[in-house]
């Protein structure tokens, strides 16, 4: 493994990237076939346990964009074709086809174990040119007007500091700047609790939809999903919001994700005979922005700037999306000096935030009951299906055909809270209720 340059004579990086994750490896692949030298701080060693298996299309954009798709496709993860929609009460259900989605890289995609997806992710960026050091933590940043300074700390090494004339923090859910510059913002209507396992025995999807993954509308707000990883595993999650979270009658993570499958008639026919094989996990806080993007020098990628509540999968694709992103804002930024890097750089703040608002819209819809109640009985008179499984799909700017119908969609949303167009599906008294914390929320 090659030693990291001291600082001595002046940074000899274009670019350092904490986190080897999606994000971070798509950040350095990217660069690397630019021809830029690029450092990757990664603190675990792949491969190494993640969530957030489902993929959807508009991520094969990204991944044909730096090159490795092929790599992807030949693992033989199950295809995803679409999404089966299934209400709790195990009577109503829809499908999103992704071939109905206009503007995406395809119709098709993955179910992914993520630790192969990311170990994959990760060895394509050494294999591009990146230097990659796992079990390697960051302990210090010194950001300053002509180089960033990072030190870097690992068994292997001892500790070093190297220099880099810009940094990608792409540390995940640690948000290695971003806690450190106090950026971080949690969405107020989105303090979500999510709790999951993997599991053998779950009853399949049928044969068409093999490799799709079914997302189960729950009472109270909440949603749980069941994902193919394979002929025999399963991903299974639960997801409920904090305070009903915090009212189950245990603290035990296995008996709360047993007492949430229990109590859901389409779970207890979907988990039957399920077997857990795996240990349970349970994730917080699912959605949260951040006050910057990006400031001199720097730049937040993926998780490490705002994570976003998984009910539509779309975490990888915002990974690899911003992961690009970054790249590119790097690259041009590192042609130019003072006001054209910083227009760069506020171009790709913009992005971020206009990416993240477009599919929170449709994340905090599907918590209300409305929402779900016209999603599990799509009507096709106007094609609205479409404009949804755009979004669905990945499409962050659909055409002005599928806007119309997105906004005639949640015109419709809003009549259905105070007038039924189709028979309602949940309790009548979750109808008109806020949303804990939604009074007056903002988005940054």
């Amino acid at each position: 493994m090659t030693e990291p340059r001291s600082t001595v004579t002046g940074p000899p990086y274009d670019a350092i990237i904490i986190g080897g994750g999606p994000c971070g490896a798509t950040a350095a692949a990217h660069l690397a076939r630019r021809g830029r030298r690029v450092l990757v701080a990664e603190r675990l060693r792949f491969p190494r346990f993640h969530i957030g298996e489902s993929l959807i299309p508009e991520t094969n954009r990204y991944l044909r964009q730096i090159g490795v798709f092929d790599k992807i496709a030949a693992e033989g993860f199950p295809v995803k074709r679409g999404a089966i929609l299934l209400a709790a009460d195990d009577e109503h259900e829809s499908y999103a086809n992704f071939a109905e989605a206009e503007g995406i890289d395809g119709p098709t995609t993955w179910e992914v174990p993520r630790h192969r997806f990311d170990e994959i992710l990760l060895d394509h960026a050494a294999e591009c040119g990146a230097e990659v050091y796992q079990e390697t933590r960051v302990t210090g940043i010194e950001i300053g007007a002509e180089e960033v300074r990072v030190t870097l700390r690992s068994e292997e090494m001892g500790e070093r500091t190297v220099g880099s004339r810009t940094l990608i923090d792409a540390s995940g859910r640690d948000g290695f700047l971003a806690k450190r510059l106090k950026l971080r913002r949690f969405d107020p209507q989105l303090r979500n609790v999510g709790i999951h396992a993997w599991f053998e025995g779950v009853v399949p999807p049928p044969p068409d939809c093999a490799g799709d993954a079914r997302l189960i509308s729950l009472d109270q707000a909440g949603w749980a999903w069941l994902i193919p990883l394979d002929d025999h595993k399963t991903s299974v999650g639960v997801v409920v919001p904090r305070e009903r979270h915090a009212r189950l009658p245990t603290e035990s993570p296995e008996e709360c994700l047993d007492l949430l499958l229990e109590s859901v008639p389409t779970l207890q026919r979907l988990m039957a005979k399920a077997q857990r094989v795996s240990e349970v996990r349970i994730d917080g806080d699912y959605s949260y922005s951040t006050t910057a993007y990006a400031g001199d020098r720097w730049l937040l990628a993926g998780d490490a700037g705002s994570f976003l509540d998984p009910v539509f999968s779309t975490g990888v694709l915002l990974a690899l999306s911003s992961g690009v992103e970054a790249a590119e804002a790097v690259d041009r930024g590192l042609h130019q000096h003072g006001p054209g890097r910083e227009r760069t750089f506020a171009a790709y703040d913009r992005e971020q935030r206009r990416q993240y608002r477009f599919f929170r819209r449709f994340v905090t819809g599907f918590y209300r009951p409305e929402f779900r109640d016209l999603l599990l009985r799509p009507g096709d008179r106007f094609r609205l299906s479409e404009g949804v499984v755009t979004v669905l799909a990945g499409n962050t700017r659909p055409s002005l055909k599928n806007r119309i119908r997105i906004e005639v969609f949640f015109a419709l949303i809003a009549l259905q809270r105070h007038f039924p167009l189709v028979s309602r599906l949940h309790d009548p008294s979750e109808y008109g209720r806020p949303r804990p914390g939604s009074g007056g929320a903002r988005v940054r």
